[in-house]
């Protein structure tokens, strides 16, 4: 699990730090705060199987049992089923409170082929 960087923007703006994803990556957020994730994809299709790339929820109860009921989850999902090749995608973080774990984190899951994957986090906005 890599911890990402996050970028502040400016009035002056910045150049965006586009850094490799992994599997599992974390970022550390503020409560309340707003973050823009922009992924960029390069030459190799981020085929999931249709898993598609989530953050982690630690707020919602996933009900106990063997496998949970539809519409429980611990993650929200960001894209489906996967980014195509040359592709890019944003998602933005209105509130990052109910994603933040207990040591100040937001937790990204990135399934698939992630060879040409890469992310830039800005924020607080």
């Amino acid at each position: 699990m890599a911890t990402l960087s996050v970028q502040k923007p400016a009035l002056t703006g910045v150049a965006p730090n586009y850094q490799a994803v992994s599997a599992a990556d974390k970022f550390a957020a503020v409560q309340g705060g707003k973050y823009m994730l922009h992924y960029k994809n390069g030459a190799t299709a981020q085929a999931t199987g249709g898993s598609p790339n989530k953050i982690t929820d630690t707020t919602t109860p996933t009900p106990a049992a063997a496998a949970p009921a539809a519409g429980f989850a611990d993650a929200v999902t960001q894209a489906s089923p996967g980014m195509t090749s040359t592709s890019e995608f944003v998602s933005l973080i209105d509130n990052a409170t109910r994603f933040i774990d207990g040591q100040g984190f937001v937790n990204i899951i990135h399934p698939g082929t992630l060879t040409t994957v890469t992310v830039a986090i800005f924020g607080p906005l």
